[in-house]
């Protein structure tokens, strides 16, 4: 990943230790990871199918920046993750920015959200780069620094009206997301991964094959930082032919997917102590074949697996960053607050002090159990206070007004 560009502030630790994965426990682990498309790329044959074809929508819906995808399958989303929590089973929800955006407009879709990550579905990222046929309009490319292939996709960026930012403008959208429920990101799957990976994703996925339906977390390098990765197996309801072209047909699609699924079920005594079995599907996949998921659900409760989000199984193992909103030991007063700021805990090591778009205001080595920030040099606006206790990470959001 190109660290010349401009460095923006990290809200989890880049440089993880790095020590062997271990597993405790005699039982089979498995994550569920469902991601949400952008839905922008109106030359997207299933897109182009729901969008258009099933539902209306006129063609220019979604590339003038509109949220009607997100707007369409959200009603899945909902019926998707309340049948999962009927059968205790734990989802990563993987949102491109665009979702992100939709939930943020309506405070009782983030409430809705916050009940899910409380109830141990993962908040997590998903991002198409350029290169994809669904892109989100987010990229790293064209920012100053090249790369051998950017000819490729300079037509693209520059004319096909999609391109709305960088990937800091995208992961932006998650992280105030995060904010507002008290949690955090650092679980993605992210395609154009050298270019457009945030920093604070940590944990990566990728995958789409049998053969990627069973790993073992290993530890991947890129320039200057290290992070986990994860394969898994999509179960998906497209079928392409002999000649990679998607198959429209909801008859073949829906075979194909049971097929699918079955191999998955008979892959599950595969498993060893040590490695864990990940699936991936799309909210339109859901929307599609609601059943062939439920399916999966009931076959994964039944046989009592130990299925968690992916950062709830990477915590269980000594891989796991503590990234912790609701800490009680700090407290931050008064909050919202005209000027300044007094900060109280026990064990605090360092305090910093983020703006909204993740930039670092003020960095404080502390050798004692209270201090005070003053503001007023600062616009006003929402702040962060990112406190290291005991070599965990406590974030408390701030209100400046």
């Amino acid at each position: 990943m190109n660290k010349t560009k401009q460095k923006i502030y990290n809200f989890t630790l880049l440089l993880i230790a790095i020590s062997a994965t271990t597993f405790g426990q005699n039982d089979k682990r498995v994550f569920i990871m469902v991601h949400f498309e952008a839905g922008r790329d109106t030359t997207h044959p299933l897109i182009n199918q729901i969008v258009y074809n099933e539902l209306g929508f006129p063609p220019d819906s979604l590339l003038n920046n509109s949220l009607t995808f997100q707007q369409i399958f959200w009603p899945s989303v909902v019926d998707m993750v309340q049948t999962a929590d009927s059968f205790d089973i734990k989802l990563s929800l993987a949102l491109q920015s665009q979702m992100a955006e939709y939930i943020l407009q309506d405070t009782d879709k983030i409430n809705i959200l916050n009940e899910w990550v409380n109830n141990g579905h993962e908040l997590a990222m998903h991002h198409h780069g350029i290169n994809h046929v669904d892109w989100g309009g987010y990229t790293n490319r064209f920012q100053g620094t090249p790369y051998p292939d950017d000819y490729l996709f300079l037509d693209r960026f520059l004319n096909s009206g999609l391109y709305r930012g960088n990937m800091q403008d995208s992961f932006n959208y998650l992280q105030q997301l995060a904010i507002e429920i008290n949690d955090s990101v650092v679980t993605g799957c992210i395609t154009d991964t050298q270019i457009d990976k945030p920093d604070e994703i940590i944990y990566l996925t990728d995958g789409g094959t049998l053969n990627d339906l069973i790993s073992t977390p290993d530890t991947v390098s890129l320039p200057n930082e290290t992070f986990y990765f994860l394969s898994h197996c999509q179960l998906v309801s497209v079928y392409k032919d002999g000649n990679n072209e998607i198959i429209e047909d909801d008859i073949v699609n829906h075979q194909y997917a049971t097929e699918r699924l079955d191999l998955i079920k008979e892959n599950l005594n595969q498993l060893d102590d040590n490695e864990i079995m990940g699936i991936v599907f799309h909210v339109f996949d859901y929307y599609r074949f609601p059943d062939i998921y439920r399916d999966l659900f009931i076959f994964f409760n039944q046989n009592q697996v130990n299925n968690k989000s992916i950062k709830g199984l990477m915590n269980e193992t000594n891989t796991g960053i503590s990234v912790n909103f609701k800490n009680d030991n700090i407290k931050i007063y008064p909050n919202p607050t005209n000027q300044i700021i007094n900060i109280q805990g026990k064990n605090i090591q360092e305090i910093e002090l983020i703006n909204i778009r993740g930039q670092l205001i003020k960095q404080m080595k502390v050798a004692q159990e209270q201090l005070v920030i003053d503001l007023s040099q600062q616009p006003k606006g929402i702040y962060f206070v990112k406190a290291t206790v005991d070599n965990s990470i406590v974030i408390k959001k701030i209100v400046f007004e």
